[in-house]
């Protein structure tokens, strides 16, 4: 058996497809909600920036050393053996719902994450496929964090159980035995943290605006804590136990004794916004703290004064209502945080510059590609109606702002965006809010442009529209060839149907209709050099020469098992590669038809481009 055949579970990229370059999305994050990041990372990796984080059904290990802190050594680990510049995260797909929280043991082989269905999978960092260690159906709810002890044997879990009263659980890792009966909260619990010498002890916090105190193994209620008059949003212990702090939305920095629970010190007016996390550096003298006020403040421990601040607000990154932030944490003595907007970033600990580096990208599912190749640049969009751009050169990215309403992220779109295309400096998209087009997909030129909509075929050049085409079929994707002389569209009658295309006035004459294939013709694409098409329906792949429309290859290439999404040629126009909603992408060669490459499971919910 192969060793791509070994990895069933399909949470990591195989080791039989070893990867060159990844670049990870940004974590998922809710307006008014805490997003939960963490630097600690153990003992095993210490030394390395990581940052761990929740990313829709992902779990991402970001290495942060050459993106964030300008570092030219690249650790060796089991998922980039060859220390290569452009893998720069680890990112794990077990999770079959949204995870909420992940965070790595003390030991730092072994990371604990969780989902809204309350689902915890503790699985282990160091090994190359990243195998379960313990699947346990936590609650019926959402999981909203978990928590280590400093021995690596117990984690809490904290959430939502429906209809119980029971919010809390602190179960053994590896069997997922309970330690205790725990409860105390009436509402949902928001946050906990386990004190990382013995005895143990665990602190919660939730809605009902209340602090839980437990002692133990086994672990029951020593008190309850109301000093909060709003919801508490994050527990947190010093890494030497004597602390524990909590923050919420009534702008209170509440201090702890980290032994009994008792209250050593309130602060009060550090913020004038909700305060949704808080972090320890490592020698637990300060605290990090951050808000819906757009600031991050550095405070000292125990007196509470305020050492630094940093304002985002004065960041063109964060503008609008995405400068709010939800998340912030030490890595390597280095404080980050993150914004509503997603966008992660490295304030200046010296200079009185805020941010040192920032890092963009997308949140939720990439929806189209373009490649500019002269300039060495990518342009993906996703269904938030982002748009960003990737250099080639040191594979950073940036957003592209847009005129939408979206005040948080400041997207090209209102909604998704189905297409992109780089035309003469100029970058083309389309999307359901209807700015070009409703429905839109497109093709790309140097001179024309066309759209494809519903029910019409729109020629466009230099931005203005030249030609709007009735149509009475319905047509699901396009391409036009390299010296923009024939457009060909598939339609959902699987007709490919071939025009002839004026340069001076986008007009065009439909001069061909093939009945290729039997399904919904979803992929379309030229050769480099126009003179082969390649068609792809469900299942399919065909090729045929543009000359004569005869078969080049028709009826071999059927090994897809869902829609296919995209192609792209090689350059001599001798390897084709497909990708479809199958998660799989081949490479099919025309010299040798009965040969492929397969490269399984590359990206979880399918491959869009």
């Amino acid at each position: 058996m192969s060793s791509i055949e070994t990895d069933a579970s399909n949470c990591t990229i195989p080791i039989g497809s070893p990867i060159t370059a990844l670049l990870p999305p940004l974590p998922s994050t809710v307006r008014g909600e805490a997003t939960i990041i963490s630097g600690d990372c153990g003992r095993f990796n210490a030394g390395r920036p990581l940052l761990v984080y929740p990313s829709g059904k992902l779990v991402v290990v970001r290495e942060l050393g050459v993106e964030l802190f300008g570092s030219s050594e690249v650790a060796t680990t089991v998922d980039n053996p060859k220390a290569l510049p452009g893998v720069r995260a680890l990112v794990y797909r077990g999770h079959t719902a949204t995870v909420t929280v992940a965070k790595f043991s003390p030991s730092g082989r072994y990371v604990a994450s969780a989902d809204i269905r309350g689902k915890l999978r503790v699985w282990a960092y160091d090994h190359e496929e990243h195998l379960c260690k313990l699947e346990l159906q936590a609650f019926p709810g959402i999981i909203r964090d978990v928590a280590w002890d400093g021995e690596g044997k117990r984690i809490t879990i904290v959430g939502d159980e429906g209809s119980k009263s029971m919010y809390t659980k602190c179960v053994q890792w590896d069997t997922g035995v309970q330690c205790g009966p725990m409860g105390g909260h009436t509402k949902r619990v928001i946050t906990c943290d386990m004190r990382q010498k013995r005895p143990f002890r665990i602190m919660s916090g939730g809605e009902d605006q209340k602090c839980v105190f437990f002692s133990g193994p086994p672990f029951k209620i020593a008190s309850t804590l109301g000093e909060h008059s709003g919801t508490v949003n994050c527990v947190r212990f010093s890494h030497n136990s004597e602390y524990v702090v909590s923050v919420g939305s009534d702008k209170k920095v509440v201090l702890y004794e980290g032994k009994t629970g008792g209250v050593i010190q309130v602060f009060e007016g550090k913020h004038t916004g909700s305060i949704y996390s808080c972090s320890w550096s490592e020698d637990d003298t300060k605290l990090l703290t951050c808000s819906a006020d757009k600031t991050v403040n550095l405070m000292s421990i125990p007196d509470g004064n305020i050492l630094k601040t940093w304002n985002l607000q004065n960041e063109k990154l964060y503008s609008g209502r995405g400068g709010m932030a939800v998340a912030c944490t030490f890595c390597e003595g280095r404080p980050i945080v993150v914004g509503v907007n997603g966008i992660v970033s490295l304030l200046d600990d010296d200079a009185e510059n805020c941010i040192v580096k920032a890092l963009c990208g997308h949140q939720v599912g990439i929806t189209a590609i373009a490649i500019d190749n002269k300039g060495d640049q990518i342009f993906t969009s996703d269904s938030d109606g982002l748009i960003c751009k990737v250099n080639g050169a040191d594979l950073s990215i940036s957003r592209i702002t847009g005129d939408s309403t979206n005040d948080i992220t400041e997207a090209a779109h209102g909604g998704i965006v189905k297409s992109v295309a780089f035309v003469d400096g100029l970058i083309i998209s389309t999307g359901f809010d209807d700015m070009i087009a409703h429905h839109a997909l497109k093709t790309k030129g140097v001179e024309i442009t066309f759209i494809v909509t519903v029910n019409s075929i729109l020629s466009f050049k230099k931005g203005k529209l030249l030609k709007n085409i009735t149509i009475s079929f319905d047509p699901l994707c396009c391409a036009l060839n390299s010296d923009e002389t024939i457009l060909c569209v598939g339609s959902r009658d699987g007709y490919l149907r071939s025009f002839c295309v004026s340069k001076t006035d986008g007009e065009i004459k439909e001069s061909n209709a093939l009945s290729l294939h039997t399904k919904p013709l979803t992929a379309l694409a030229f050769s480099p050099d126009g003179s082969k098409i390649a068609s792809g329906d469900t299942k399919d792949v065909f090729v045929h020469s543009v000359a004569d429309w005869s078969s080049l290859c028709k009826g071999r290439w059927c090994f897809h098992t869902s829609t296919i999404t995209g192609f792209s040629w090689s350059k001599d126009g001798t390897i084709l590669a497909s990708c479809g909603a199958d998660e799989n992408i081949f490479l099919w060669n025309l010299e040798k038809k009965m040969r492929r490459v397969h490269y399984p499971f590359t990206h979880r919910g399918g491959v869009t481009g």
